[in-house]
């Protein structure tokens, strides 16, 4: 009890100073350094009480009323924007203006042109085409707006693989834009270039990127017309990828959320320190392709145990880390993030972990062990275990089942 009270107390007064080292360690090593789960988890909770106090007295001046500002809703004006269709300025309100650049969006991608029904893989989509263009693209193709996107398109649906600049850096909205209102349409779409572009799109990375592949699966999604389901399914396999990233799609949107909540650690630090999450759980992510589900859970609920941390500490930290873990295609973070919170009592999430050992991303490919996942995951929910990724979706848990019989 000591021990955890010099821990927060440490942190709640300086943490916000410094990073942690990265560094290999064992669960000793990694709390005795101040690093990750009870870091996280207190930040998180003394924040949340700190909000709640503040809307009590907090006037509505800041934001139009009746429309909610939210991270989501920044960080796609940000995109708008930035590819040329102009959804004013970036206050995280989704309103007339921002749907109307949604909409410019659908035709220019040959999406149902409905701004107020803005689909998950039209969003991700975009994201992705932005993390790109920020982390490099846009300085190698020198290209720009609506061209940039669309050539980010052609290459993506040639299967080309990105280069190290297509991963998504941490997430941080971009400053607004200096905008009084919400802008006009634009103008005629842009075509795409026909040139080829340079070596940027061709360059390898140290391994498979799970985010470039889900960037080539919402581009099928959306060539589909839509999402699979349980009526017009005729690919199991691709229904599992689509499901895939849409489960990692909602997963980096909760965390991101959970990020929010945060004070006092800036983006880079909760990336630095998910970065030694992952270090920490690496060995059990490998452990994930040469054992049973069962022993896997166990050996990660004895390094919990050894933690000396609250199953409620590591599990807000493995939220925020599977995020982080997945906007950075850090696999380890991501994989090992999902395993802690199946054992600490969140079966819905051992899906990911079915999902991973199928197609290979972080783990060596066991098709085998997935099923044994995927099965634990859908019979949690069966039995009333609450649902983590598109809960609205009732059908879901069918869709999946359904997906993975006739996959094997």
């Amino acid at each position: 009890m000591f021990f955890r009270w010099i821990v927060t107390f440490g942190i709640a007064l300086s943490f916000a100073a410094t990073a942690p080292k990265v560094a290999r360690a064992d669960a000793g090593d990694f709390l005795g350094g101040a690093v990750v789960g009870g870091v996280l988890g207190y930040a998180i909770g003394q924040d949340q009480q700190k909000k709640k106090a503040q809307r009590t007295t907090r006037s509505t001046r800041t934001y139009r009323q009746g429309i909610p500002s939210t991270t989501q809703g920044a960080q796609t004006q940000t995109a708008l924007n930035y590819f040329g269709y102009n959804a004013g300025r970036v206050d995280g309100q989704v309103g007339r203006g921002t749907r109307s650049a949604i909409e410019r969006y659908q035709v220019s991608m040959g999406y149902p042109i409905n701004g107020y029904d803005f689909q998950p893989y039209q969003r991700d989509f975009l994201m992705q085409a932005y993390y790109w263009a920020t982390s490099g693209g846009q300085a190698t193709t020198q290209l720009s707006g609506q061209p940039l996107l669309l050539a980010y398109r052609q290459h993506v649906h040639s299967g080309t693989a990105l280069a190290a600049a297509a991963q998504p850096p941490a997430p941080a909205p971009a400053a607004p834009v200096a905008t009084s209102q919400e802008a006009e349409p634009a103008t005629d779409v842009a075509e795409a270039p026909s040139a080829t572009l340079p070596t940027l799109f061709s360059g390898g990375t140290a391994g498979p990127s799970l985010a470039n592949r889900c960037s080539a699966v919402m581009l099928q999604t959306s060539t589909n017309g839509g999402y699979t389901t349980l009526a017009n399914m005729s690919d199991p396999s691709f229904a599992l990828s689509e499901q895939f990233c849409l489960a990692r799609s909602y997963a980096m949107s909760r965390g991101e959320d959970l990020m929010q909540d945060i004070q006092g650690l800036t983006p880079d630090q909760i990336a630095a320190q998910c970065d030694s999450f992952g270090e920490m759980l690496a060995p059990q992510v490998v452990s994930l392709s040469l054992t049973s589900k069962t022993d896997a859970e166990t050996q990660m609920r004895k390094l919990a145990l050894d933690s000396g941390l609250s199953p409620e500490d590591l599990a807000a930290t493995s939220k925020v880390c599977l995020a982080m873990g997945y906007l950075q295609d850090n696999m380890d973070a991501a994989v090992g993030s999902a395993l802690m919170l199946v054992a600490m009592g969140e079966p819905a999430y051992g899906e990911l972990i079915g999902h991973h050992l199928r197609e290979g991303f972080g783990v060596q490919e066991r098709r085998d062990l997935a099923m044994q996942w995927y099965d634990a995951s859908l019979t949690a929910l069966d039995a009333g275990s609450q649902a983590v990724f598109l809960p609205s979706q009732s059908d879901r848990p069918q869709l999946l089942r359904a997906a993975m019989v006739q996959a094997q």
